[in-house]
């Protein structure tokens, strides 16, 4: 499921041209009547960190104009990354170890995915049919075969 991208212009429009936009992929598009390449957000956030990596969320934001919560969120969705040698990080949200992307570390990632398989597998449990007098001569589900 890909994320609702903010479109430069009006309704996928070129702002060079007014032609219309076509999405080529990371974050750019390309104009189909004079071929102006334009980017959402994370088209911005991506070609910026491409040229000047190891960037902070700061100077990002105020280089590419993408407000710092977006950037954030990018981090956030695994879309891009805090730099190897950096000594910023973000924090897992479950057991507040240090990680470069995402919401989770690996371990509590692991664990989360263990029990929300758990979850589905106990939602897949065949109900109680008791009741039914599957296999008997009597019970509540045979009484209406009975003759009086």
């Amino acid at each position: 499921m890909r994320d609702v991208l903010i479109m430069p212009g009006a309704a996928g429009r070129c702002n060079a041209c007014g032609g219309k936009l076509n999405y080529r992929g990371l974050g750019e598009y390309v104009c189909e009547e004079c071929g102006s390449l334009e980017y959402d957000d994370y088209g911005k956030v991506r070609a910026y960190l491409e040229k000047h990596p190891g960037a902070l969320q700061g100077e990002v934001s105020r280089a590419t104009g993408v407000p710092a919560n977006r950037i954030r969120s990018l981090l956030q969705q695994e879309r891009i990354e805090i730099a190897s040698g950096s000594g910023m990080f973000l924090h897992c949200e479950v057991c507040g170890t240090k990680i470069r992307s995402g919401i989770r570390c690996p371990a509590c990632e692991a664990k989360y995915n263990a029990d929300a398989e758990n979850r589905k597998k106990l939602q897949r449990v065949k109900p109680d049919i008791s009741g039914h007098s599957i296999g008997k001569d009597t019970g509540p589900g045979q009484m209406r075969f009975l003759k009086k």
